[in-house]
């Protein structure tokens, strides 16, 4: 609870619309240079209605670079298969980011949110419809995506590259202060009202350097809306608990607090630099 919470209720099971769906998912593991910590919850609407939860999340670590990659997606809440789109935007642009640094090239940015957007374009060509499977894609599968990709350094801190479509947020936290890595500014304001399979004009990554101490937090409009600036009862919640890694299940229970008006999905993931050993 922060501040005035949501009326206490028992959540109505989900709709099953496209296949099971968990109302929470959480992840977190460590590798050598990073902790990470993942999850999504269904907001308190969608769990009054019996919604099925429309964000989600995908993280992957590579092996020969040590890099971890992270998408968090928020499926456009007024089509069908929201959820679906939020699953396979995730997943396709981590496995995209994977791939290129298997080969050992750099991230071409628009290409990895294209292959998001192209994923939910032939997943829809398998769906009924008359009309084409782009146009069906954005019928059904319309959704958000951020994505990071977090290198470490020699000295045990990290560089981060973050790109995103749609209006989910990047922040860094260090102590108390948080720093916005998606704010708008002129030539981007596009790119926060546009969902996939569609690509905004201009799409680029913004880079960041993450040192010891401080948290890469990727989160969708549902952690952002109630977030701000950052100044605020959640925003000093945040920084009070996740000045380092909570565990896992706590790092879910801190992102499904209740809060009046703050009723959408909410999903988060974290990585801390683990310092040098």
């Amino acid at each position: 609870m922060i501040g005035t919470p949501v009326a206490e209720f028992e959540p109505r099971p989900p709709r099953r619309v496209g296949g099971y769906r968990p109302d929470t998912a959480v992840d977190g593991w460590s590798s050598a240079g990073f902790t990470v910590r993942a999850a999504s919850v269904r907001g308190y609407q969608h769990r009054h209605d019996g919604t099925p939860r429309q964000d989600d999340f995908a993280v992957s670590w590579h092996e020969g670079t040590g890099a971890v990659v992270a998408a968090v997606a928020d499926g456009v809440s007024s089509v069908e298969l929201a959820h679906l789109g939020a699953t396979l935007a995730c997943r396709s642009a981590t496995d995209q980011l994977v791939r290129v640094l298997d080969a050992g090239e750099e991230p071409d940015w628009p290409d990895v949110m294209r292959c998001a957007g192209w994923a939910l374009v032939e997943f829809a060509r398998g769906q009924a419809g008359a009309d084409d499977p782009s146009a069906r894609a954005e019928r059904l599968l319309s959704t958000t995506l951020l994505v990071a990709l977090v290198r470490p350094r020699e000295d045990g801190s990290a560089r981060a590259e973050v790109c995103r479509v749609g209006d989910s947020t990047g922040w860094v936290l260090d102590g108390e202060t948080w720093t916005c890595l998606t704010a708008e500014s002129p030539g981007i304001a596009e790119v926060a009202t546009v969902a996939l399979p569609h690509l905004p004009r201009e799409l680029r990554a913004e880079s960041v350097d993450l040192p010891v101490g401080s948290v890469l937090l990727l989160g969708t409009d549902g952690v952002g809306g109630a977030l701000g600036d950052g100044a605020g009862l959640v925003g000093g919640a945040f920084a009070g608990a996740l000045g380092s890694p909570p565990p896992p299940l706590e790092f879910a229970r801190l992102l499904d607090f209740s809060r009046e008006t703050f009723d959408d999905d909410r999903t988060m993931v974290g990585v801390w630099p683990k310092g040098a050993p």
